[in-house]
């Protein structure tokens, strides 16, 4: 083998090493995680990233000293990623059994409030009890879980035909107005933001006192073997709570 072949293969060689060292880097030096669209915790604005969640968590990155990737995606899709360990974890869940065997939860990031919304004019009256509702129809977040108590209610007492699906709040707000189900569910703070940018806040109206109060986390990858870096992030959070910086990035979203 004459020496320009060498030299040349030589070269091939060294250009190979370095671009699979420079993969192999990225690949263990950042974190991807998901979630969905869900103005004011998580949005895209402009090409950029916002909302308090993805706030808080990009900031108990920065304290981890940890590059961080997020991806906004139906919310079914990011469910099944994170339970499949298709990504290192996702955001804005509610902790379930059939979840925790397959992600490490973090500590709560924030509580969320699941209420019902109906048109103005609607006759509907709830108190609380959601039996009185069991001949009503409702519209949904596909994959999304409304609290223990509710996700119960839909299961046992409303037959699946009364339960319509829909991909984002946007879809079920407009379906609400056009009449296609009786009761929409959502987060309280999320869908009122969601029908003041529709501008249809005017038409719709909540529906008695919140039908639940959950705990939001994030949740690791326990496939990928992510206990350690949920125990670094709670450990971010909880300076986070204590130096004051989760109240300056809740009132930047929330007006309570």
């Amino acid at each position: 083998m004459s020496p320009k072949i060498l030299k040349n293969t030589a070269l091939l060689s060294a250009l190979f090493v370095c671009m699979l060292l420079v993969s192999l880097t990225g690949w263990a030096e950042g974190y991807s995680l998901v979630s969905l669209e869900y103005e004011p915790y998580s949005y895209s604005q402009n090409g950029t990233f916002k909302g308090y969640d993805i706030e808080v968590i990009e900031e108990c990155f920065r304290r981890m000293g940890e590059d961080l990737e997020i991806e906004l995606i139906p919310w079914s899709r990011a469910l099944r990623m994170g339970m499949a360990g298709e990504t290192d974890g996702v955001f804005g869940i509610f902790r379930r059994p059939e979840r925790v065997e397959k992600m490490f939860f973090s500590e709560p990031v924030r509580a969320e409030k699941i209420s019902f919304f109906v048109r103005k004019d609607s006759p509907l009256v709830f108190n609380g009890d959601l039996t009185q509702l069991k001949n009503c129809s409702f519209g949904v977040v596909g994959g999304y879980s409304y609290g223990k108590e509710v996700d119960s209610f839909f299961k046992n007492e409303v037959p699946e035909s009364r339960v319509e699906i829909g991909v984002s709040p946007e879809m079920n707000i407009t379906k609400l107005l056009r009449g296609r189900f009786d009761i929409y569910v959502g987060d309280t703070f999320s869908s009122l933001n969601t029908m003041h940018k529709m501008g249809v806040a005017g038409q719709i109206r909540r529906l008695g006192p919140p039908v639940n109060i959950s705990a939001v986390h994030v949740a690791f990858s326990r496939k990928r073997k992510l206990g350690r870096l949920r125990d670094r992030f709670d450990a971010a959070l909880e300076a986070m709570r204590l130096d004051g910086t989760l109240d300056r990035i809740k009132k930047k979203y929330f007006d309570e």
